[in-house]
């Protein structure tokens, strides 16, 4: 089910856009933010992110083993076990597929920092 009502069109090509995915989430799931990992799955497959090349590409939710990995760091601590929030769950989505890697310049800047070289001062 491709969900392309209410999304930027951007050079031809349609954009999820996070708000329309909260608001899914909100009507969907309303007072409910963390649930099991059956209904988590089902919700990310519900945001138009899922159905994104990006999203697909870099998440690669294939195997059971996949989306565990995926949803992992989208449990509250206080939550009970084997359960995640959705709003964390839809940020991570978000992130995986719009976040830009690190540039090869800060990657040695943090490496010198951490072997514990001195940054030239002005």
């Amino acid at each position: 089910k491709k969900h392309n009502t209410n999304m930027r069109s951007r050079s031809g090509s349609i954009t999820p856009a996070y708000s329309v995915d909260l608001t899914l989430l909100q009507s969907g799931y309303s007072g409910t933010k963390n649930v099991s990992s059956a209904e988590a799955r089902d919700a990310v497959t519900k945001f138009a992110i899922y159905e994104d090349p990006a999203f697909q590409r870099r998440a690669k939710l294939e195997t059971d083993s996949d989306w565990s990995m995926f949803m992992e760091s989208c449990s509250l601590k206080d939550a009970p076990k084997g359960t995640y929030n959705l709003e964390m769950l839809l940020k991570k989505c978000y992130t995986v597929t719009f976040a830009m890697p690190s540039s090869p310049a800060s990657k040695l800047r943090s490496s010198r920092s951490a072997n514990g070289a001195e940054s030239p001062s002005a």
